[in-house]
């Protein structure tokens, strides 16, 4: 079974950028690649009515590849994001609304996660992360992220759903999926305050310690806008993002650099 991965696309910022038309060169190149299984890990776009738009065209125009997906924080930008959080369930493949099974022996875990400040460096305060500003510039998630919960309480929601179905399916070989960064092995240090105080708002230590616990083959996550691709702790991690245009592509070609992103790997 052959299987896409990509996150970070962006859509809107990156189709006003290059001019063109991101989704059908995402649509090509899968067709191109032709995987079973396609893994949209976060950040589709901004805001959930957009995203859902995107996800079911995307996925009407591929009926021959099972789309699954996981929010990113751009995702659910709305006034109450737990309205957006339930308005992208209604996506078949969105893994909030439980495990898929691949086949008898691999199993699909996921949903979008959230940040705790557990890989934030030394040096600051829980309370100035909660806050989120830094040298007078406002983590854009403070702004246009609205959960009733302070951001640890809703990581833990998120934690304990994927942990009851970690248990539910121990039996499996899991692939786990979560939009954010579940290793600080992953998270890029700069010795700049400016940078690094906004690395606590890059993921949870808790995702990981999930994968570990549970035996967990491959971690997909994304976020972070850095391409990984290694093993770690004895787990498979993936993080493979399309990023923001120019400054995170590779390519000036935008069909090029979307069909070179796709992460393919077979199971």
């Amino acid at each position: 079974m052959k299987i896409a991965i990509l996150s970070d696309i962006h859509e809107g910022l990156n189709r006003k950028k290059t001019e063109t038309d991101i989704l059908s060169l995402l649509r090509d190149s899968l067709i191109q690649h032709a995987p079973n299984v396609f893994i949209m890990c976060g950040d589709m776009a901004t805001g959930p009515e957009t995203s859902l738009d995107l996800l079911n065209k995307l996925q009407n125009e591929l009926p021959k590849i099972q789309v699954l997906y996981v929010h990113g924080n751009h995702d659910i930008y709305h006034e109450d994001s737990t309205i957006a959080y339930d308005k992208l369930l209604a996506f078949p493949g969105n893994l909030g609304r439980g495990p898929i099974l691949l086949n008898e022996e691999w199993v699909v875990i996921g949903d979008g996660g959230w940040y705790d400040y557990s890989l934030g460096v030394s040096g600051f305060t829980e309370e100035e992360f909660e806050v989120g500003r830094c040298s007078n510039f406002t983590w854009p998630d403070k702004l246009h992220a609205h959960w009733p919960e302070k951001d640890k309480a809703v990581t833990e929601k998120y934690v304990a759903k994927l942990e009851q179905w970690l248990k539910e399916h121990r039996d499996k070989k899991i692939i786990l999926v979560n939009h954010f960064v579940p290793f600080d092995h992953f998270i890029r240090i700069r010795d700049e305050p400016t940078w690094d105080f906004f690395n606590a708002m890059m993921g949870s230590s808790r995702f990981g310690e999930l994968a570990e616990k549970y035996g967990v083959k491959k971690m997909i996550f994304g976020h972070t806008h850095s391409r990984y691709h290694e093993e770690y702790k004895g787990i498979e991690c993936i993080c493979n993002p399309l990023g923001h245009y120019p400054n995170e592509w590779v390519l000036d070609s935008p069909k090029e650099e979307i069909h070179t992103a796709m992460k393919i790997i077979e199971i």
